[in-house]
């Protein structure tokens, strides 16, 4: 595909803030600090789109991007930028700006919910996060507050058969520890501490 268009484009929105094209999905993916807020097609231009504004894209008859997929057509969330709104750039550079500030916003979303994912923890692999999701410990900040000790409990009774060294993994996971530096004593102590864990849960 010719880059022609696309370098208009980019020469067109020189005013924002590094700002930059690449190749992507038989066109050009257009970002703004590395963050895609764009697609350019064969003389297409798309705009990402997002729940804060969506609906007036909708309004204005922008058509939604579609790319192949196998053998039929996926629609995303780019809507296309019409002949009116290239005649008007003052319009197009205030939806470009908005459109950016949302990628942007929604990026630092997801990065932020990466690092509160279980899995960035020591030990942890993705199935042992799957099952700390289903006792309802969804997140790195829940997981601090419950604790190994309840966490493992609630494990447990969602499956008898759980292995008793998962109570030592979850220790090494909130300490910061790889389960296979824990000495046998330590071990121990995290045994005792479940025994005196269970012992006041039947209490109360």
């Amino acid at each position: 595909m010719s880059s022609t268009f696309a370098n208009k484009i980019l020469k067109d929105l020189s005013s924002f803030d590094d700002i930059s094209i690449k190749t992507f999905f038989g066109g050009f993916s257009i970002n703004s600090k590395g963050v895609m807020f764009g697609w350019i097609g064969e003389q297409e231009f798309y705009l990402r789109g997002h729940s804060h504004y969506r609906s007036v894209f909708i309004e204005l008859g922008m058509t939604t991007l579609t790319l192949p997929s196998g053998i039929s057509t996926k629609s995303l969330d780019y809507y296309k930028v019409s002949d009116e709104l290239f005649e008007d750039s003052q319009t197009l550079h205030s939806m470009v700006k908005m459109v950016i500030k949302y990628a942007q916003l929604e990026q630092d979303e997801k990065l932020k919910l990466k690092k509160q994912r279980i899995k960035t923890l020591p030990n942890i692999t993705l199935s042992l996060e799957k099952l700390l999701f289903s006792v309802g410990i969804t997140n790195i900040e829940i997981f601090y507050k419950v604790g190994y000790l309840e966490a493992y409990y609630r494990m447990k009774n969602k499956n008898s058969r759980i292995s008793g060294n998962v109570l030592f993994i979850l220790y090494g996971s909130l300490n910061h520890r790889h389960v296979a530096s824990l000495s046998k004593a330590t071990k121990k102590q995290i045994e005792l501490a479940y025994e005196d864990f269970l012992k006041n849960k039947n209490e109360n």
